[in-house]
Order: C-alpha cells, then sequence, then structure tokens
C-alpha cells in the first residue's frame, strides 16, 4: 500500500468514526422524540427524597419550601408526601403520573432537572398538570375540587442552569388552576447554554383535606408537543419574589355583638376556623373549647359559633365585670328558612364542612 493510499484510509477512518460519535450523541441531548428531558411521563424508577413517603421519578429532583410560615399549616413540608400514581382519571399517559400531597396544610413544591441544552436555541418548555383541592362534607366520600385553595401550576426554565425556583432568572409561564382535569402549561425561552433547568411548580394559599397534584408529560425541546398550551411570556425572565404574602382570602367578615355582650359567628359558606379566629383575635384551640368540639374539621354553613363569651376579653379567657351601664344593642334577625337556605350555600340538606382551621 502506497503512502497516499494509507493516509486516505486513515483519513476515511477518522472522519468515520468522527461521525459515528456525532451521531451517537444526538440522542443524548434530543432523547424521545426531540425531549430533553428524562423519564418526562414520570413512568421510571421512583426514589426517596429523605423520607420512604417522599417519592419522585428519580430524575426529577424535589424543591420542598419551608417558608414563610405566617400559620401553622403554611408550607409544611414536613406533612408533604409524594408517590408515583397507578389509576385514572389521574393519569394524562402511560400508565403512571407524579402524585404530591398534602392534606390540612398548604405546601409549596417544585420538581425539576437541569439538563444540557444547545446554546442560543428558542425551546418550549410544558407540563400536563391535574389539581384536587377541597374538604370532605359529613357523610360524604369524596368532593369537587375548589377554586377557594387558591391552588395553581406553572412551568418554568432558568436559562443559566441555577436550581432555585425563587431565582429571578427562571422564565415562568402563566399559572393555571386544573381543578378536576388536566390541562397543559407552557412557555417559550431562549437557552443561554450549556444546561438548563425545567421547574414545574405547584403552591396553595389555604390548607383542605384534600390537597392533590398530578403531573405528566412533561416536555422540553424545540418542538411543541402538542396539545393547548397556556403561554408564558416567551423569552421574557419573570422576578418570583422570595416570600409570599400571606393568605387573607378566608379571613372572616365580624359580626356584632349580641345584647348580652358574647360574641358568636354564624358560620357561612367559605368560612375557616382559621379565618375567624384571625377576625375575632381568638384562638382555634379556645373556639373548639368553647363550643364542645374535638376538630376545626367539620363547620358548616348556618352554625352558631361562640367566640367570646359575655364579659370576657378576646384572647384572655379572663371574665371582666360587667360596666354599670351598656348601650342596648338591637336585637339580631332571626334567620328565616330562607336565610338558612343561602347561608348553607343553597341546599340547605345536611351540615357540609367548609373549610379548614389550624
Amino acid at each position: 500500500m502506497t503512502r497516499n493510499a494509507s493516509t486516505r484510509a486513515m483519513l476515511l477512518l477518522i472522519g468515520g468514526l468522527l461521525f459515528a460519535a456525532f451521531s451517537l450523541s444526538i440522542p443524548m441531548v434530543f432523547a424521545q422524540d426531540g425531549n430533553l428531558l428524562q423519564d418526562p411521563g414520570f413512568e421510571g424508577t421512583y426514589v426517596g427524597r429523605g423520607r420512604a413517603d417522599l417519592n419522585t421519578a428519580a430524575p426529577w429532583l424535589l424543591f420542598n419550601a419551608e417558608t414563610p410560615r405566617n400559620y401553622d399549616w403554611q408550607n409544611r413540608a414536613d406533612k408533604v408526601y409524594a408517590f408515583p400514581h397507578r389509576s385514572q382519571p389521574e393519569i394524562h399517559g402511560g400508565v403512571l403520573s407524579q402524585n404530591i400531597n398534602g392534606g390540612y396544610v398548604t405546601f409549596t413544591v417544585a420538581l425539576y432537572q437541569t439538563v444540557n441544552v444547545p446554546a442560543n436555541t428558542s425551546l418550549n418548555a410544558n407540563v400536563w398538570a391535574r389539581i384536587k383541592t377541597c374538604n370532605i362534607g359529613s357523610g360524604a366520600d369524596n368532593c369537587g375540587s375548589a377554586v377557594e385553595s387558591g391552588a395553581y401550576v406553572k412551568v418554568g426554565v432558568d436559562p443559566t442552569g441555577g436550581t432555585n425556583p425563587f431565582a429571578p432568572s427562571v422564565v415562568w409561564s402563566n399559572n393555571i388552576a386544573p381543578h378536576d382535569r388536566w390541562e397543559q402549561v407552557g412557555v417559550t425561552i431562549t437557552t443561554s447554554g450549556p444546561t438548563a433547568t425545567f421547574f414545574t411548580f405547584f403552591t396553595q394559599a389555604s390548607p383542605s383535606q384534600l390537597n392533590n397534584v398530578w403531573f405528566d408529560d412533561a416536555y422540553l425541546g424545540t418542538g411543541s408537543m402538542g396539545g393547548s398550551v397556556a403561554p408564558g411570556q416567551p423569552g421574557v425572565a419573570t422576578a418570583v419574589p422570595t416570600q409570599r404574602p400571606a393568605p387573607t382570602a378566608f379571613v372572616a367578615f365580624r359580626q356584632p355583638l349580641r345584647p348580652d355582650g358574647s360574641q358568636h359567628h354564624i358560620i357561612i359558606t367559605g368560612d375557616t376556623l382559621t379565618g375567624i379566629s384571625t377576625a375575632y383575635g381568638v384562638t382555634i384551640e379556645r373556639i373548639l373549647e368553647l363550643n364542645n368540639l374535638r376538630s376545626a374539621r367539620f363547620i358548616f354553613p348556618g352554625q352558631d359559633l361562640l367566640i367570646i363569651p359575655a364579659g370576657e376579653v378576646a384572647g384572655t379567657g379572663t371574665v371582666t365585670a360587667a360596666p354599670t351601664r351598656r348601650p342596648t344593642l338591637p336585637p339580631l334577625p332571626t334567620l328565616s328558612a330562607a336565610d338558612m337556605t343561602w347561608l348553607a350555600g343553597g341546599s340547605g340538606v345536611g351540615p357540609t364542612p367548609v373549610g379548614m382551621g389550624g
């Protein structure tokens, strides 16, 4: 073999090796029809995240916030549970979805993956999600998901590869609230390379007995992967505050004193013992004690709760001497059957728990 022939053979061999290496490298970046994520359908092995009852699909790391905590039930990372879910209708595709839940508390979580990405490339990020947040009524075995919890899902990407979902560099989608249904949410970003982090995020404003989110069929790549996507602001980094404001939507309306000076509260739809406690400055434990209640779980529209006995100072449990003269207050109106039906949310049939406290 001549020197020229040997040189040509060597060049052909090197070229073939380079082509093979390049060809093999493509699936490592764009796996599963262009999806950069590993196990995007949450179908693979699940691993514990510090506890036996806190499990996520192996490639998906878990961010589980513990702050802010302005109430005992707020951001209770220790009361969050995560498992593979195996039954319909809480599966969007395949045979499994990722469930995260925490009853009677709120929690703020994000599942995330950091992946290699091509620089200066427009990528679409999306995920399918489903929410169920509600309180089961007396005598019932299920409930319809309720928007009053303030629960929502969003998806985001940090093009710098950071792993803090509260970093200002994260580009977020709009928030969605897919109660008792599957809905896809997505955002478009431009990578800066060489890595980016995909987040799927869930939180709530107020606790509920059933408090669940399911994630399935996530995607990060140059394609759209179909479906109806709620778009975010493409390529715009959305600053996320380090603290969310304390929930205020469930603070009850103060009701007038009774003629004897006692404070009562008639439950209306949407009230919680937490909101009632905040409104009157009386602890939940004291309200339970005054009304011979074992738990804050079951309060119902139309129920008359004693909040402060006559002559007692709010928040102290101390009875004070009645003043020598008291202004005469007009009697509270007598509730008619129609009033009670309205207070009970329109049905008037049996007590239905409407809130959580503590």
